[in-house]
């Protein structure tokens, strides 16, 4: 048998990657389809159903989004019934995060989100493996966008001079 070439190896990865980019791809279209929720929906119900009432910035460093994509996603959530929101009594201006029935009903019965087996993956190697793991992707994704940083268009060209201000502003001739 002969030794990879680099040709090969460069072959085996972008196939690793597009076959999780694929899982990834039919487990959402599975939840919106299915469930009508978006991954980031899921997580938060499944955080939600596994630690209890929590508050936004909580459930963000939980799920690992900004606490603005938190907002958004309990507002849509609680569209559809599936959480509320509740002020502490002790200080009306904490509000803690909570699923309804429906929601923890939805949360027991849902397929476990792909994150949790990444994470799951992930927390099965050694020390030195996550590592090379997170340096080999870091540099990957960094090769990525900088070359999309190169591919990209200007957003539009310095016109130097005066900028006109609103029409009520301008002088008439």
């Amino acid at each position: 048998m002969k030794p990879a070439t680099s040709e090969d190896i460069t072959r085996k990865i972008v196939t690793l990657i597009r076959k999780n980019v694929r899982l990834w791809a039919l487990h959402t279209r599975e939840l919106s389809k299915n469930y009508d929720l978006s991954v980031s929906q899921l997580l938060c119900l499944q955080c939600l159903y596994e630690n209890g009432k929590m508050s936004m910035s909580d459930i963000a460093e939980h799920i690992m989004v900004n606490v603005s994509t938190v907002t958004g996603i309990v507002d849509r959530l609680e569209g559809k019934g599936f959480l509320e929101r509740r002020r502490e009594e002790g200080d009306r201006r904490v509000v803690t995060i909570d699923l309804t029935e429906e929601g923890r009903s939805l949360a027991e019965n849902s397929p476990p989100a792909v994150h949790h087996k990444i994470v799951h993956a992930v927390q099965m190697l050694s020390d030195a493996e996550r590592e090379e793991v997170f340096d080999a992707l870091d540099s990957v994704s960094r090769l990525i966008h900088a070359e999309e940083d190169q591919h990209r268009p200007a957003l539009s060209p310095t016109i130097p001079g005066p900028r006109p201000g609103p029409p009520s502003l301008q002088k008439s001739p």
